[in-house]
């Protein structure tokens, strides 16, 4: 599953973005109560408000990733959410294909 991740104010004009594959939880992983949520096929977005429960689950998803990629995407996300959680007019979005 890949997945673009963005980092957006409200009108969608910020422009960090990165591709994501395969780090992910499936949603049958009931541990990951927020990362489950991420739809594959459409858009989920999250809040400064989520971000302290996101972090958490992020940091237990990082051994998924394998290649440099994988590893580059986990790093620049991680960035992208602390900086989420440090403005409440900023949102993670996650679109799927």
């Amino acid at each position: 599953m890949s997945l673009v991740v963005k980092l957006e104010d409200d009108l969608g004009e910020r422009s960090d973005w990165i591709m994501l594959h395969g780090v992910i939880p499936s949603r049958e992983e009931r541990d990951f109560p927020c990362l489950r949520c991420i739809d594959p096929y459409g858009k989920t977005v999250f809040n400064h408000l989520q971000m302290e429960t996101f972090l958490a689950e992020w940091e237990r998803v990082r051994e998924r990733a394998h290649d440099e990629s994988q590893k580059e995407a986990w790093e620049k996300i991680k960035q992208m959410a602390q900086t989420c959680q440090a403005d409440r007019d900023l949102y993670l979005r996650f679109v799927g294909n």
